[in-house]
């Protein structure tokens, strides 16, 4: 910055000053009739820049992706249009998950305001009635029946563990010998039948290597004789089909070759899996038989021994003083099925609505911010007027500078920030203004003082203010950010 400030006026007021001190030095002036010269306004001159009327530095609040730029530089728009949009489809996924949220809490809302529906009170009457069944049941004798039960259940598992004990039957042994030789049999049969399928077709691959070795030595014989007769430029369409039919042979005779040897690999691997898995089968017709013989293990007798207690507990529980736990069990039943039904005829609580009320009523705030995400994710034009600079590229971070520089330029203004505190006060609204700019030393414009601000700035040590200043015509050779010479006053 530089301060251009001159007080003019200041010279003819110091002239008037020095005549008047020369009528003291002892000699009388002559009186004259002339009036005496009042000071010229004040006059001041300071450096400014050209710039439009209105401009904008356009940001992105949120970070993204750029997903669309629909301008260009130079481009006019209208107040409103878009300039450049983020990519927004995460925002959408979240605009509309919030939807969803509000709709859930709205339903929900609506849900527990209506109160319960006539088949849910019937289900919760159900649930009543059959509380009542059980606990009538409970309260009643322990029937015969039930006791029979009982007792069958604990000679069914006293009659295990005493088989258990006794160790296998010889029925149960000759099944499991008679299954070990059917494995072992079922072995043989398997490696019989698979080694006869992979020797056959090790024998079709030793067919199709001579038939290959046939058909390539047909193939050389009926070339080598067509090269021959190709010299002599006798050669007969004849010969040539013969020469090609020749090559399809071999071709063929290879193609039959490569699936003979996947026969045979598939052979191989039938083989083993095959006799594998007859292995297999005799390893565990061997393994059932051996512990068939070797008897039951302990594990097995502490099994049958505890479901043995289990039944003898069971059969107590039906003819003790056990069945009172069950007895008062049922009686809860049935007052918590009662208690449910009658929370279900009073209908919601006021406090249940209302905490419902703020969950709709936050879900709706959420719906707002989401929906204002998305709108904040375009840029629009604030007013008309012409797309000055993009900083922008699409598929890129979108920059924390200014995305895009915006400008009215239907009309221009210079202003002007090199007035100090005491110049400031020499300067009023609507004071002429002539203009010159270092561009262009042969132009000058003429303007008027259109605002000026109230708040001032330091700046080196002195405090200054901003002058607004509109010009009277315009010149189109003039740009943005040209310095321009102010000289405010006459």
């Amino acid at each position: 910055m530089r301060l251009r400030i001159s007080h003019l006026w200041l010279l003819p007021l110091a002239g008037l000053l020095l005549g008047g001190c020369a009528g003291f030095g002892g000699q009388s002036a002559e009186p004259t009739a002339d009036p005496i010269a009042m000071p010229p306004p004040p006059r001041v001159v300071a450096d400014g820049k050209i710039m439009p009327v209105r401009s904008a530095e356009l940001r992105f609040l949120t970070p993204g992706l750029v997903g669309e730029i629909m301008v260009s530089e130079g481009d006019q728009v209208a107040e409103g249009d878009p300039l450049a949009r983020l990519d927004s489809a995460e925002l959408e996924l979240s605009a509309e998950q919030a939807r969803a949220a509000l709709t859930q809490s709205q339903a929900a809302y609506e849900q527990l305001a209506a109160g319960a529906a006539p088949d849910t009170i019937a289900a919760a009457e159900a649930v009543v009635a059959q509380a009542q069944a059980s606990a009538r049941q409970v309260d009643g004798s322990v029937s015969a029946s039930d006791l029979a039960a009982a007792r069958a259940d604990l000679d069914q598992a006293r009659a295990t563990l005493a088989r258990l004990q006794s160790g296998p039957k010889d029925d149960e042994v000759k099944q499991a010998r008679a299954a070990l030789a059917q494995a072992q049999a079922d072995l043989q049969t398997q490696r019989d039948a698979l080694s006869a399928a992979k020797s056959q077709a090790d024998l079709g691959v030793t067919q199709a290597a001579n038939a290959l070795r046939d058909a390539q030595d047909a193939y050389s014989s009926i070339y080598w004789d067509n090269r021959k007769i190709d010299r002599n430029g006798d050669l007969t369409q004849a010969q040539k089909d013969a020469e090609d039919s020749a090559k399809r042979a071999v071709s063929s005779a290879e193609a039959a070759l490569e699936q003979a040897q996947v026969a045979l690999e598939n052979a191989h691997q039938a083989e083993m899996s095959g006799v594998q898995s007859a292995q297999s089968r005799v390893t565990q017709a061997q393994a059932s038989l051996n512990l068939l013989l070797a008897g039951t293990d302990a594990d097995q007798i502490a099994g049958a021994r505890a479901r043995v207690a289990a039944a003898e507990a069971a059969l107590a529980r039906l003819t003790g003083d056990a069945r009172a736990g069950e007895v008062d069990a049922a009686q809860a039943g049935v007052q918590q099925a009662q208690a449910n039904l009658s929370q279900l005829q009073v209908g919601p609580r006021d406090v249940d609505l209302a905490v419902v009320a703020a969950q709709v009523q936050a879900a709706s705030v959420a719906v707002r911010q989401a929906d204002l995400a998305i709108e904040r994710a375009t840029l629009r034009a604030p007013f008309a007027g012409t797309v000055v600079a993009i900083n922008l590229k699409t598929g890129e971070l979108a920059p924390a500078e200014p995305a895009i520089i915006f400008a009215d330029t239907s009309d221009w203004k210079i202003e002007t920030n090199d007035l100090t505190e005491l110049d400031i006060v020499a300067v009023n609204l609507g004071d002429q203004v002539t203009l010159s700019f270092d561009a262009m030393p042969d132009l000058t414009l003429q303007g008027v003082v259109t605002d000026i601000k109230g708040l001032g700035t330091s700046y080196q040590g002195d405090v200054i203010y901003t002058v607004v200043i509109k010009p009277e015509s315009w010149d189109p050779r003039l740009r943005w950010n040209m310095t321009a010479t102010v000289t405010i006053g006459t």
